[in-house]
């Protein structure tokens, strides 16, 4: 696939676009970014291709293709159902300051996706199934689709994709996103449509409507990276985005909100939004 890094092509996009230094945006990091424009069925922007073709933990990315997952088997009914109420067994190492309160609260999907809760997450997982897991994995062509776990352990359930055995690319959730926002995953049209309502996020007052998701963790020696993906809808076409950053050095802090500034600043300076 025909890869796009010259500001002169930014004019397929817009004629106004800034010119953007994205080093500024990882100092002390390293990171990359994807912009795809739907209607074209090319990349038109990428940012440090290498690390794009890095296997990353997808973290709280997986709950996309996790609630079409639950949508498709009729786990996940709406947005509003089934709702979930919460027990203190979810949290076993107790609530953690960084967690939304949310966490502690009866939840729904959409609810799930909001706050990113992850009891909800291994609720749903456990309802699928290992095997069934696997199945959509290899159906979805999804990152290296190893739903192992942790290597002794028989914890695949409760967080395979979290810095576990799960790993993705950048360029692959590009590809992910590709055929979901199209609705060409072999599921149902269904579980595609409600997962899509689920992750909106805001409209302007032209009508360009984001969707996205974010995701976190920490790899080994605690050197943390995120995530941000999504989709912009403008003027009957769909820009899919993939933003993504990792520390250079341990003890940094969870860095889902990081991505989702540098993939907002990104979309504003390419007048995407």
């Amino acid at each position: 696939m025909k890869r796009v890094f010259s500001i002169m092509m930014l004019s397929a996009v817009c004629a106004q676009a800034k010119d953007l230094n994205y080093k500024d945006y990882y100092k002390g990091s390293t990171g990359c970014f994807i912009l795809y424009d739907l209607n074209k069925n090319k990349i038109i922007e990428e940012y440090n291709e290498q690390f794009c073709q890095t296997p990353m933990p997808p973290n709280s990315t997986f709950k996309i293709p996790l609630s079409i997952m639950g949508f498709d088997k009729n786990i996940l009914k709406d947005e509003n159902n089934p709702k979930w109420e919460f027990k203190a067994e979810y949290l076993p190492e107790g609530f953690k300051s960084w967690m939304p309160v949310q966490w502690k609260e009866a939840n729904t999907p959409k609810s799930w996706l909001k706050y990113s809760v992850v009891w909800y997450s291994q609720k749903l997982a456990r309802k699928l199934g290992t095997k069934e897991i696997e199945n959509y994995l290899n159906k979805f062509e999804y990152g290296n689709k190893d739903f192992s776990g942790t290597p002794g352990k028989d914890d695949a359930l409760m967080g395979a994709w979290l810095d576990s055995s799960l790993k993705i690319t950048a360029e692959n959730q590009m590809q992910f996103l590709k055929k979901f926002v199209k609705e060409e995953l072999p599921v149902s049209k269904h579980a595609q449509q409600m997962t899509k309502k689920a992750l909106f996020l805001e409209q302007d007052k032209q009508n360009v409507s984001l969707f996205g998701k974010t995701g976190a963790g920490y790899l080994e020696n605690r050197v943390a990276h995120g995530w941000f993906i999504g989709w912009v809808e403008k003027d009957n076409n769909s820009y899919i985005f993939v933003s993504q950053i990792k520390d250079n050095k341990s003890g940094g802090v969870l860095n889902s909100f990081k991505a989702k500034k540098n993939a907002l600043d990104f979309l504003h300076d390419l007048e995407i939004l």
